[in-house]
């Protein structure tokens, strides 16, 4: 049984972010990509922001988003070439170290779900994976049309656990996805490790053990 937190709910439901979370990549690509364009990080973030649901939600290839959106500092074909250069030889990685977690989870009667900034591609990418078949629902903006951090986004998500927003908790990489959480109602966790990820759990009163 899972404890009540400060809403006065139970948590039914745990939702993990993808990228960042679940897939793990070596560094930053928004600190790498604004390194090779030799801009600032908070310069390069405020460009891809007003910019990244031409990918998220219009679908467009992620790798050719991140061109666009680099060709407001440097348009040259060099500079474009050595991006997606970058892009493709970065290696990334399952956390598997996720996967008995969720089904303890799942055995403590609380849903597991994803909810992603990706495009529709994604969905199939699970299946293939193997992860569609251990979460219960999976949301994500490609195919809904809406994006993390706005609020339809959720309540989409709230929709398909049929459960209110103090039920579930959400976990991102990203402070940017997560900065309407209290406005929205979820319960957010930033995720750094798996470590600290089962001391929150456990803060909420959830065995998260699995994770060790």
């Amino acid at each position: 049984m899972t404890e009540e937190h400060s809403t006065g709910r139970k948590i039914k439901a745990v939702v993990f972010d993808y990228g960042g979370v679940i897939e793990l990549r070596e560094g930053s690509s928004l600190m790498i990509i604004s390194g090779i364009l030799g801009v600032p990080l908070e310069d390069f973030k405020n460009i891809y922001f007003q910019h990244n649901h031409l990918s998220n939600v219009n679908n467009m290839a992620w790798e050719d988003m991140i061109i666009k959106i680099a060709s407001f500092f440097d348009d040259s074909k060099e500079r474009e070439e050595k991006i997606r250069s970058t892009l493709k030889n970065r290696s990334s990685r399952i956390n598997t170290g996720l996967f008995p977690l969720f089904s303890a989870l799942r055995r403590q009667g609380i849903r597991v779900g994803i909810l992603s900034n990706a495009t529709f591609a994604l969905r199939e990418k699970l299946r293939t994976q193997g992860i569609a078949d251990m979460v219960d629902e999976i949301v994500i903006s490609g195919e809904i049309g809406f994006q993390k951090p706005h609020k339809e986004a959720f309540e989409i998500l709230f929709e398909k656990l049929h459960l209110q927003p103090g039920e579930v908790v959400f976990i991102d990489d990203t402070r940017k996805s997560l900065e309407k959480a209290h406005e929205i109602g979820y319960v957010p966790i930033l995720f750094k490790n798996n470590e600290q990820l089962e001391d929150d759990l456990r803060k909420l009163g959830i065995e998260a053990s699995a994770l060790r």
